[in-house]
């Protein structure tokens, strides 16, 4: 595959994944929303007025971990036009998909494996239907990607940080204190960048960071959060989580296909070990600390997977396929093929042949997800129009109706959203198709 038919292929990707962004946005709250976003916007702004009652809303856990960027763009959105568009706040969302993919090509070319090779594989995973959860419903992609950005620019900084007063140093720190504040995963980057400053021998900005990582995990973690007990009251089983763990590590080449799923998880499964034992091989290999920026990009997925992994164990491998989780897997195949290629496994003369592959696999996941997507906006314009005519309908099919219900109708009564032009306007573009 020539470099510029590789440069090609990947505009055309970027270009349909944002056609298919911009068609498809759904102005409507469906599941977390109502909670995170609508409810929110009623306590923060009709039901508590004090500063320090709605500092107390921003930095509240939602389940076991915190969302200040999700609440935060919420509230400056419905401060600047007095309403919530859940499709402009889509849009805005995925502005950090994009920042994202700019900083893992800033990286490549930091490490001198930038090319238009390099460009298409990225673009493959990255601009994925895959994760198509978080890439058009504002409660996925608001915490996920922007976890994920803030996580690995700080990383990318403190990589090149070497002095306490150097601005690279400072918004590091700035960096992972909003991821740790974005989503509960963002934790993991202290971890990371401790360990990159130690590998690094950068004793001074380890102090500090080390510092300053002690106060963000008590944050994090204290008080304690009450005790989450999974919906089947099961004990911990460890077969289960190294199910999903692995499934959940070679996810990205799951392509949802409408028959032989089990097939294709096991073969996710396979993947998932390889990408397992890789990373361990790395390590003990001493690779970790030869090439401590991209060792730790790896890991973030990875450490990631092992927390969902403990955390929604019960779902046993189908969590490890999970839309909203894909994003985070996602990254795993670019960063694996940009250290093969530093240790000289990989050249570039392989990317040609892995790009043509690669593009066949977004063809697939793109068509079969596509049809995922559209099922399921159709089904929020459903529930939401049987809504309408019924209040008991239940909004989040596994909840009881009443608390939605009432959040929903508070929000429309207070025109804080317009629910029926929203299922108007995607009714019609559904029947045009």
């Amino acid at each position: 595959m020539g470099k510029y038919l590789s440069i090609s292929l990947s505009i055309a990707i970027f270009l349909i994944f944002g056609f298919t962004l911009l068609h498809n946005a759904l102005n409507a709250p469906s599941f977390d929303d109502y909670d995170t976003t609508l409810n929110f916007i009623r306590r923060f702004y009709y039901e508590n007025f004090g500063f320090g009652i709605r500092r107390d809303i921003l930095l509240s856990r939602h389940n076991e971990h915190r969302i200040l960027f999700s609440k935060s763009t919420a509230a400056l959105y419905y401060y600047l036009f007095h309403e919530i568009n859940f499709t402009n706040l889509v849009v805005f969302q995925n502005v950090f998909l994009v920042g994202f993919f700019a900083l893992i090509m800033a990286t490549m070319k930091e490490k001198g494996l930038l090319s238009a090779e390099t460009l298409l594989w990225a673009a493959v995973f990255l601009s994925s239907l895959a994760f198509w959860q978080v890439t058009f419903y504002y409660w996925g992609g608001i915490q996920h990607y922007t976890v994920f950005f803030f996580s690995f620019l700080s990383l990318f900084l403190l990589n090149k940080a070497s002095r306490l007063n150097e601005a690279t140093f400072l918004i590091a720190l700035l960096a992972v204190i909003i991821a740790v504040l974005s989503f509960g995963n963002g934790f993991i980057t202290l971890f990371l960048g401790a360990f990159l400053l130690f590998a690094q021998k950068k004793w001074s900005l380890l102090i500090v960071w080390g510092s300053i990582a002690l106060g963000l995990l008590l944050i994090t973690f204290l008080p304690l959060p009450p005790s989450v007990h999974t919906a089947s009251g099961v004990a911990f089983n460890a077969q289960w989580m190294a199910r999903l763990l692995l499934t959940f590590l070679g996810s990205f080449f799951y392509v949802n296909p409408s028959s032989g799923q089990h097939i294709n998880i096991i073969l996710c499964m396979c993947i998932g070990l390889f990408v397992l034992l890789c990373w361990i091989w790395l390590f003990l290999k001493g690779y970790a600390f030869r090439n401590p920026l991209l060792y730790c990009m790896l890991s973030m997925p990875i450490l990631t997977g092992i927390i969902i992994s403990i955390s929604r164990f019960e779902s046993k491998a189908a969590g490890g396929i999970a839309p909203r989780y894909m994003f985070f897997s996602a990254t795993i195949p670019v960063l694996l093929v940009l250290i093969f290629m530093e240790i000289k496994i990989l050249k570039k003369e392989h990317l040609k042949y892995m790009g043509f592959l690669g593009v066949l696999l977004w063809g697939i996941v793109f068509f079969n997800n596509y049809k995922a997507l559209v099922k399921s906006n159709e089904q929020i314009v459903t529930t939401l129009n049987n809504w309408e005519k019924d209040h008991t309908t239940p909004l989040i099919y596994y909840q009881e109706a009443e608390e939605f219900s009432e959040i929903l109708n508070w929000a429309v009564t207070a025109h804080v959203i317009s629910i029926p032009d929203a299922g108007k306007n995607f009714t019609e573009e559904s029947e045009r198709k």
